[in-house]
C-alpha cells in the first residue's frame, strides 16, 4: 500500500505523518506472572483538529487462540484475521508530538508523549522519530492509589515491508525492564 502525507496536517507532524491512520495485528505477550499469550492489536493515530500533535487510540485483546499459534513472520493482517478476540487486555490514549523549539539532529526528530489508561496511569514519554522508526522512553509515571505498581516503559516501533513493528518492554511489578509485547500491524 502506497502512503502519501495526508492533506492539511501541521507541518510539525511531518516527520510523524507515515503513522497516521488505522493499524490491526497481533502479537505474543508475557511477563512475570503471564503466560504467553497471542492478543489481537487495533490503533488509531489521527491529527486530531489539525493541531501540530497526533493522537493516538491503542487497544489490546487478548486473543482466544494459544500464542503458538503466532506466526511472527506473517503480516498483521493475517495475523488480525486467525486470531479471535477475547477479553480486553489493555487500552491505552494519548498525544505525540514534536519537541518544540528542537532542531533535528543527526536526521533525528525529538518527540514528546503523553498517555493515560483505564488502570489508573498517566505517563509522559520522551523519545525520538528517524524516517521509519521511532522509541520512547517513560519520563514521568503519575498512579492513582490503586493502580498497579508500573515504573517504566519503553516502546521501539518501525516499518517493515509496509507493517508496522512494535515492541514494549516495561518495568513493573517489582521486575526489572524486561521485553512485555512484540507485535506486528497492517496498516487498514
Amino acid at each position: 500500500m502506497v502512503f502519501a502525507i495526508p492533506e492539511n496536517i501541521a507541518p510539525e507532524c511531518y516527520p510523524m505523518a507515515w503513522l497516521m491512520g488505522t493499524w490491526h495485528g497481533g502479537g505474543v505477550l508475557e511477563y512475570e506472572g503471564v503466560p504467553a499469550a497471542a492478543y489481537v492489536h487495533e490503533i488509531a493515530i489521527d491529527n486530531d483538529n489539525c493541531g501540530p500533535y497526533l493522537r493516538l487510540c491503542s487497544n489490546v485483546w487478548l486473543a482466544q487462540e494459544e500464542a503458538g499459534i503466532v506466526d511472527k513472520e506473517a503480516y498483521g493482517a493475517r495475523t488480525y484475521a486467525t486470531l479471535t478476540k477475547g477479553e480486553v487486555w489493555s487500552s491505552t490514549t494519548g498525544y505525540i508530538r514534536v519537541t518544540p523549539n528542537e532542531s533535528t539532529r543527526e536526521g533525528m526528530t525529538l518527540l514528546e508523549a503523553t498517555s493515560s489508561t483505564p488502570t489508573g496511569h498517566a505517563l509522559t514519554w520522551a523519545g525520538l522519530i528517524k524516517g521509519p522508526q521511532f522509541q520512547f522512553q517513560a519520563d514521568a509515571i503519575a498512579a492513582t492509589p490503586t493502580a498497579p505498581p508500573y515504573e517504566g516503559g519503553r516502546i521501539m516501533g518501525g516499518l517493515v515491508s509496509s507493517d508496522l513493528m512494535l515492541a514494549y518492554d516495561m518495568a513493573a511489578f517489582g521486575q526489572q525492564m524486561r521485553p512485555y509485547m512484540a507485535g506486528r500491524l497492517s496498516r487498514v
